[in-house]
């Protein structure tokens, strides 16, 4: 049987199918993010065919303040841990959707129906996430012919179906041990088919960012041309005339990882070893550069220079940290990337934020990449740059819970003015106010 962890999965193209969350956070019904085409619409270089279903490179989610399109990342993100660590990743346990009572005892609903390749897979699985209790997991493959089961759980009637040629090699009492274990997903296991090996793998590849973390959080991002990198942001007014670099030992770079990352970090190492490509890594407000030469590994820490001053990445502006962050992902040379980003716009100025997304479409004319990103940018609203398919909204219905639209259920004809007409309240996107006011204080 593999050691999943030791396998080294290399894929021409993977891609986001469709995303699937319910009862966490202001999410209360199952509510989809689809990547899914329409056909005939335009720019048809960035849309890509597995199996013939066409799927987007490009999204962008909309909507008004605590309208919870951030939601939508944070519950792929909960999810991501929960692959990661089962349970264990359960950190807060009120953050399923607290506006019914009942939902507090009801399971949170994810799935993930994702591209490898070729091949279409639908995985996920419903947790109690209060009483920290996994009730269901499963992985289905996707054709258009049929939805072929490969394996299907449900711990609180200890029942377990899988595929006979999935599991042609008995796993006896690991497998016993699995079908009603209530804190550990499938997936996570290191005695099992090799199928869960690269669906697992599919997740390494996926990179969620907040406004206050670093594009890559904790973690080892392959950027093979760091010179294309530095000649472009120097292009973008930051006073930054080159990215400089500067030697460091692996013990101060060991130093600044959290404990809770560093298995992660021992990994990255010996992934990076194997590779002859230089990675990017992200520790806190540090950034190092890593890479393999002569058969051992050599850390820099990544700093820039200002004319004849040099600064470090810690010392640079909000804004310049998140151009750089943004910057690197047009320059990863990973063979498939799918990149969540949320409030691109934060400590940006609209035309580096229109700016960044006319070059990441540029690039993925010709590049199996993928990137959806929250923004509150109206400059995007533009029919001449983004595909109606590429335009989401996320909006609160009269119960408090968010709903996900995609634009063209608003069945609209092509608007010139759709930025106005978002900025106006149609499609949602703006908070409403109501009678705000600041009282006036007594007179004594």
């Amino acid at each position: 049987m593999p050691i999943l962890e030791l396998v080294e999965f290399s894929w021409r193209h993977i891609m986001l199918v469709r995303f699937t969350v319910g009862n966490f956070l202001s999410f209360d019904t199952n509510q989809s993010l689809s990547l899914i085409a329409d056909a005939h619409l335009g720019f048809g270089e960035r849309v890509f065919t597995v199996d013939s279903v066409q799927l987007l490179k490009f999204g962008a989610i909309f909507g008004a303040n605590a309208a919870g399109k951030s939601n939508v990342i944070k519950a792929m993100a909960f999810a991501h841990s929960m692959i990661k660590q089962g349970t264990a990743a359960i950190k807060n346990p009120e953050v399923y959707c607290r506006l019914k009572s009942e939902n507090r005892s009801k399971p949170s609903y994810f799935e993930f129906e994702i591209a490898l390749d070729d091949s279409l897979y639908a995985y996920g699985f419903e947790v109690i996430i209060a009483e920290s209790v996994i009730t269901e997991e499963w992985l289905v493959k996707l054709t258009k012919e049929k939805e072929q089961t490969l394996f299907a759980r449900n711990t609180q009637k200890q029942t377990f179906v899988y595929d006979t040629l999935l599991f042609a090699v008995p796993v006896g009492p690991h497998l016993e041990a699995l079908k009603g274990a209530e804190n550990t997903l499938l997936i996570q296991s290191n005695a099992l088919p090799a199928i869960l090996g690269e669906v697992q793998s599919w997740f390494n590849h996926l990179t969620l960012a907040n406004p206050s973390s670093a594009l890559t959080g904790y973690g080892a991002f392959p950027i093979e041309d760091w010179g294309r990198l530095s000649k472009a942001i120097t292009h973008f007014s930051t006073g930054i005339s080159q990215i400089a670099f500067r030697g460091v030992d692996e013990k101060e770079v060991s130093s600044h990882v959290p404990p809770a990352y560093r298995g992660q970090y021992e990994a990255d190492k010996e992934r990076a070893l194997k590779r002859q490509v230089p990675y990017r890594l992200q520790i806190g407000s540090r950034l190092f550069l890593m890479q393999q030469k002569s058969g051992a590994l050599q850390f820099s820490e990544v700093g820039f220079a200002h004319k004849e001053a040099y600064f470090g990445y810690d010392e640079e502006s909000d804004g310049t940290r998140r151009l750089l962050d943004l910057l690197s992902v047009l320059v990863t040379s990973e063979p498939g990337s799918v990149v969540f980003i949320d409030e691109i716009d934060r400590s940006l100025h609209p035309k580096l934020t229109l700016q960044f997304v006319k070059n990441y479409l540029e690039l993925a004319k010709t590049q199996n990449v993928q990137l959806v990103v929250t923004t509150h940018e109206s400059l995007l609203l533009n029919l001449q740059l983004l595909r109606r398919d590429e335009i989401f909204f996320v909006e609160k219905n009269q119960e408090g819970a968010s709903v996900i639209y995609p634009f063209d259920q608003f069945q609209e004809q092509f608007d010139a003015h759709l930025e106005q007409a978002y900025l106006n309240g149609r499609y949602g996107g703006v908070p409403f106010f109501g009678g705000f006011y600041l009282p006036e204080e007594d007179e004594e």
